[in-house]
């Protein structure tokens, strides 16, 4: 059970890794999560006791605005468990691995829609596993089958919604 969650929201990633380094460096909490959005959004999750949580974000609010914008931040104290499996899995990771073969991806087709319709330019491969947490393989393999079925077009390493 978690005891307390800090969460920061920066635009830049620059900014994001400055803004978690001086939390982690000011206080004793853990890095559980990070997320990097298109286009240059970062969120940060860390878990630790209310005061260090408190203190954590803070200093990531002074660093983050030292390199970029603070989007939102916030501190949740004895989150509910669904609240804490939210953060811990759903922020995470979109595709998972099939046991039976590695290099096949179950990313979920209406997300991956989704996240393609965000980005105005359309997104790489490389992109979309950044954003989703997966392989470059597996997001290059989820998008080509999109890209097959007729779902997204593709132009150069670009895939968008046709």
């Amino acid at each position: 059970m978690i005891n307390t969650l800090g969460l920061l929201e920066v635009s830049g990633l620059v900014a994001g890794v400055d803004a978690v380094d001086a939390m982690l460096k000011t206080a004793p909490v853990k890095l559980l999560n990070h997320q990097i959005m298109t286009p240059g959004m970062v969120t940060l999750v860390v878990e630790g006791d209310l005061a260090a949580c408190r203190a954590a974000v803070e200093a990531g609010v002074v660093a983050a605005n030292r390199r970029g914008t603070v989007i939102s931040h916030h501190v949740i104290g004895r989150p509910d468990p669904d609240t804490e499996t939210l953060v811990t899995h759903l922020l995470g990771s979109m595709c998972a691995l099939s046991s039976n073969d590695p290099a096949s991806s179950k990313l979920q087709p209406q997300q991956l829609l989704a996240i393609v319709s965000q980005a105005v330019r359309g997104m790489t491969a490389g992109e979309v596993a950044a954003q989703v947490d997966c392989s470059l393989e597996q997001a290059r393999l989820a998008l080509e089958k999109l890209y097959l079925s007729g779902r997204l077009r593709k132009r150069s390493s670009r895939y968008r919604l046709k």
